[in-house]
């Protein structure tokens, strides 16, 4: 066909296109693994006292210095045959960045964008102390950070009523200024001066978007870290993901990622050497094993505070009670425990039954 003007040739008009199929996101992430699994694989929680160490300023160097020594801890785990998953906390990192930015006069960046700093922040120093640690004591084990949505239901009950601290603590007068400003601010402790923080709402977690990329890195043989402060929280529909003011609570997302990865043991650290009923007082007992009915009996008991043990108790028992190929356990005990708690039987040990 040629242009009657110009007698040049014209090319054919391309045929109607069919749409683009859109992108379907919110599918099952594929069940593989490209190897037989050789070792137990144990997901581990790291409570805040693993990154920060109790009484200091929270400097840089301070908390190099306590993720090496949680590094050492977690090598002599894998020295003696486990395959490890790492998560950890960001409590006292993602109230920093907070008030930074509260202070700062750049343009304030959301909370969903703090959570994921801190998750940078963290997994830097956590992937370059456990590097030095394996390649001074054991062997070259390749390292990955890995920054990590959570998904969330967006219609959860959680967002009619947040109940999350986040940040510093605020003195009457300036609660009532940031109330103005739009935040949810509440009174959760009484001494007479700064007893307000900002509270956000905290939904359960549902899984991860990056979960196929972490089974391929666990299939290489990698240590993956992910989850961390509980991820960024985000809903996803086809072809969008959107993120969210909101924190996830990081034990029950542990649980949630131990049971997709189908892990062996759940093994949550925390500041204290196991579970202890009547905690802190003459009748105080410490629970060495214990089953997940008899524990989640307890907990409804309210035995387990919520600002403390309750989450941990809480992951533990969906993490055994789940169903599984697998003879699952969870552990709960403190970071100098850690090894003994998996090969001698340290720490609380929730195990299957009623």
């Amino acid at each position: 066909m040629s242009d009657p003007e110009s007698g040049n040739e014209l090319l054919e008009p391309l045929p109607p296109s069919e749409p683009e199929p859109a992108f379907e996101l919110d599918v099952e992430p594929p069940d593989f693994w490209e190897m037989e699994r050789e070792k137990p694989l144990v997901m581990i929680a790291l409570g805040g006292n693993a990154l920060v160490p109790p009484g200091a300023e929270g400097t840089f160097e301070e908390q190099m210095e306590a993720v090496d020594n949680t590094a050492k801890q977690i090598v002599d785990v894998m020295k003696a045959g486990y395959k490890v998953v790492l998560t950890h906390g960001n409590g006292p990192q993602v109230g920093s960045l907070l008030l930074q930015q509260e202070q700062g006069s750049p343009p304030a960046q959301p909370l969903e964008v703090c959570g994921a700093m801190s998750q940078g922040q963290i997994g830097y120093m956590m992937a370059q102390q456990m590097y030095r640690q394996l390649e001074q004591r054991w062997k070259h084990v390749p390292v990955a950070s890995i920054i990590t949505q959570t998904i969330i239901d967006p219609e959860d009950p959680a967002f009619e009523d947040p109940t999350k601290p986040v940040g510093p603590f605020y003195s009457e007068e300036r609660a009532e200024e940031l109330r103005e400003e739009g935040m949810t601010i509440k009174k959760v402790r009484d001494t007479g001066q700064d007893d307000y923080r900002r509270v956000v709402p905290s939904p359960e977690p549902q899984g991860i978007v990056e979960e196929t990329p972490v089974k391929r890195l666990i299939g290489k043989r990698d240590l993956v870290i992910c989850g961390g402060g509980g991820g960024v929280p985000v809903a996803r529909k086809e072809g969008y993901i959107d993120g969210f003011d909101a924190v996830i609570d990081k034990d029950l997302l542990a649980n949630v990622i131990a049971t997709r990865l189908n892990a062996d043991y759940l093994l949550v650290i925390t500041d204290v050497d196991g579970v202890y009923r009547d905690y802190g007082t003459e009748d105080e007992e410490f629970l060495d094993e214990i089953t997940v009915g008899e524990l989640q009996a307890l907990h409804e008991e309210g035995e387990f505070p919520e600002g403390s043990m309750g989450p941990k108790v809480d992951a533990a028992c969906r993490f055994v009670g789940g169903d599984s190929d697998r003879e699952r356990r969870a552990i709960i005990t403190s970071l100098e425990n850690a090894m003994e708690a998996l090969t001698e039987g340290a720490g609380t040990h929730v195990v299957e039954g009623e």
